[in-house]
């Protein structure tokens, strides 16, 4: 029994250490960008120029949704005019 709790607690402690080199390395490496676009004055004003530039470009286009997607899209939106509609009785 002594000897299964030690192999147990090996292999977890190996476990980790093997995490930690590997995926927690590449994690903490899109944390610290996320964190560096976020946190400072440039970052976010990038963000948002990225933001203009895309609805600048969907605007050019004919059109932004695919028949597939309008249909959804108008589905959920009436689904959300019945909901905040508080003066009319449910249908």
């Amino acid at each position: 029994m002594k000897i299964f709790i030690y192999k147990t607690l090996i292999v977890l402690v190996a476990s980790y250490l093997l995490f930690q080199f590997t995926i927690g390395q590449i994690l903490k490496s899109y944390e610290s960008k996320v964190e560096n676009y976020l946190y400072n004055k440039q970052g976010r004003q990038e963000i948002l120029n990225k933001i203009k530039d895309e609805i600048k470009s969907a605007n050019q286009k004919e059109s932004i949704f695919t028949l597939e997607e309008r249909e959804i899209l108008s589905k959920f939106i009436n689904k959300i005019r019945k909901e905040l509609n508080v003066n009319e009785p449910e249908k």
